[in-house]
């Protein structure tokens, strides 16, 4: 179906409703005042015709079946401008106000994988501020599925704020279970890559992924840990200056406390590990100013997060070392962003102190490497993304294979141009970079996996790969619209792709294994892979600013079909 396509039959359909008798009910009592606000689009510029089709559907909607007396969408958005335009709840309340309505619906349409996701809330006018916004999902599987989605979405609505029943007609195919709750969001499956030399498996397409709730915000990194030591993963996110931690059930992440970094120190990394080995893993943020990094270490204490150091001027990372086990590592800042020489750290009396370098290349950082046996001799070699996010195998110091694909790139980077350093003498900029290139930028990639998630005993090396687009001279000036998470494997000549995901739409920033072996799994548990995407916005980005989700792979993966 063709975008006029779809317009013109969005459009139909909207007339029909309009038509449509009310409900006798409704002729007995006045309707509620209702305005619906412009959904932020994330979503490509071809599904522009999505906004406004959505809330003309839902006003006729909520109109004919809930007698609701609808307030127009131009007035709706004169008051949003009037308001300040950004979409928060001091925001929200003053439209509501502007307008004398009793409830105002906005939310945003997310585009992930062939389908769509629509998340609504609805602010209540009479309710008291902690409860005056309630949450809506919907989702289609395909186009074809989008009027179907809206009409569910619109009676949620209506049953639950209205008190009206949805006909016989309009009742649901299948009720979502307790364990998923309503803010599941399931689509097409990742396409089944097998092995090209035989034997080897492909996702199955049985399990669909799902998403989270979108969050008002830019994610920076993200990581799993067992935070409070019950035996399962917390889900850890991080922006560019705070770290929220949630418990999760199912789709739904349940806000449990925030490390807030303050305006000085931005986050470009966080990692979770029980490093001191009490059954609670720390988290580890690696952060910095313009000029030097002030990480910091944090645990859960039963009741907040209480610091185990602060202002560390190292960039940071947890890792498994072979042969010694998981540790804390750290690299330096000085005449460039960051330092040649990866070591060691304790942490004593609430301060890191440098013990042992890792024999590792010069050219390596503490962000882009990953030990893995990645062609089974027994021994530990490194998987490294270059400057250019090209993949590499290090194997006794020498590279023994380069990518030609790009992998893990990321807008994240340390350093930078003298304009973003507050103080920076500009007339001294050129001699200062003839010393040390001091603001050479240094990028921080997104992961580099390493898990057997299907079981044969070989590890997978998991990446996002990214578009063929993407440009290694200015990184950070790339928009990332889309990325696939890949399953490498070494052939005996290179890494070769085993298995991949659909295309994911959004700027995939970073991801984690949930692995049963580190957590005590529920008999239908499995291997999953979380997401952290930022995702597409249309033409409200600058009124609503950065959104971004949580795709949630579960891996279930089936011998391929004999041929």
């Amino acid at each position: 179906m063709n975008f006029l396509t779809k317009t013109w039959v969005l459009t139909l359909l909207v007339m029909l409703c309009g038509v449509l008798p009310a409900a006798a009910a409704t002729a007995e009592q006045p309707g509620k005042t209702v305005a619906i606000l412009p959904f932020s689009l994330n979503a490509p510029p071809e599904m522009q015709y999505l906004r406004e089709g959505l809330r003309d559907i839902l006003a006729s909607r909520l109109r004919v079946e809930a007698g609701a007396a609808m307030i127009a969408n131009s007035k709706a958005d004169e008051a949003l401008r009037a308001a300040g335009g950004r979409m928060d709840a001091a925001t929200v309340r003053e439209v509501a106000r502007r307008l004398a309505a009793d409830y105002l619906i906005h939310g945003s349409i997310t585009a992930l994988g062939g389908g769509i996701s629509i998340d609504a809330r609805v602010f209540s006018a009479a309710a008291p501020p902690e409860g005056a916004e309630q949450q809506f999902y919907g989702s289609a599987l395909t186009n074809d599925q989008i009027m179907q989605s809206v009409d569910t979405l619109a009676w949620d609505i209506i049953e639950r704020l209205f008190d009206r029943k949805r006909p016989a007609a309009m009742m649901p195919a299948q009720a979502a279970s307790p364990a998923q709750g309503a803010s599941e969001f399931t689509t097409v499956h990742p396409d089944k890559t097998f092995m090209t030399t035989g034997g080897g498996y492909g996702l199955s397409s049985r399990r669909n992924f799902t998403k989270t709730r979108n969050f008002d915000m830019e994610i920076r990194g993200i990581d799993l840990g067992d935070i409070d030591g019950d035996g399962q993963p917390e889900v850890i996110i991080a922006e560019k200056t705070a770290v929220h931690v949630f418990n999760r059930d199912g789709t739904r992440l349940n806000l449990i406390g925030t490390i807030a970094m303050g305006n000085r120190y931005h986050v470009h990394s966080v990692n979770a590990a029980d490093l001191d080995g009490n059954g609670r893993a720390e988290i580890y943020i690696s952060a910095s100013d313009p000029s030097l990094p002030g990480s910091r270490g944090v645990e859960w204490d039963g009741k907040q997060f209480v610091d185990l150091f602060t202002e560390a001027r190292w960039y940071i990372r947890p890792i498994d070392i072979p042969g010694t086990g998981p540790v804390l590592v750290g690299q330096a800042a000085g005449q460039v962003p960051i330092v040649p020489g990866i070591y060691q750290l304790s942490l004593r009396d609430g301060k890191l102190s440098m013990q042992e370098q890792l024999p590792i290349p010069a050219e390596v950082n503490v962000f882009n490497f990953a030990y893995a046996d990645a062609d089974g001799d027994g021994q530990q070699d490194l998987v490294v993304l270059d400057n250019s996010f090209k993949l590499q195998l290090i194997k006794n110091g020498s590279v023994i294979w380069k990518s030609q694909e790009r992998f893990g790139g990321t807008k994240r980077y340390i350093g930078g141009d003298p304009n973003i350093r507050p103080g920076t003498n500009f007339s001294r900029a050129d001699i200062v970079d003839g010393i040390g290139e001091l603001y050479k930028q240094t990028y921080v990639p997104s992961r580099i996996l390493v898990a057997d998630v299907d079981r044969d005993g070989i590890d997978d090396i998991i990446v996002n790969r990214n578009p063929e687009t993407l440009t290694a001279v200015v990184p950070r000036m790339v928009q990332y619209t889309s990325g696939t998470m890949v399953g490498l494997r070494w052939n005996g000549l290179g890494l070769e792709e085993m298995w991949r995901t659909r295309k994911i739409d959004g700027y995939v920033v970073d991801y984690q294994v949930k692995s049963l072996a580190a957590a005590k799994p529920a008999a239908d548990d499995m291997d999953e892979l979380f997401i952290g995407v930022v995702l597409n916005t249309g033409t409200l980005e600058s009124l609503t600013g950065s959104q971004s989700t949580m795709v949630i792979y579960p891996f279930e993966f089936e011998e391929p079909e004999s041929r």
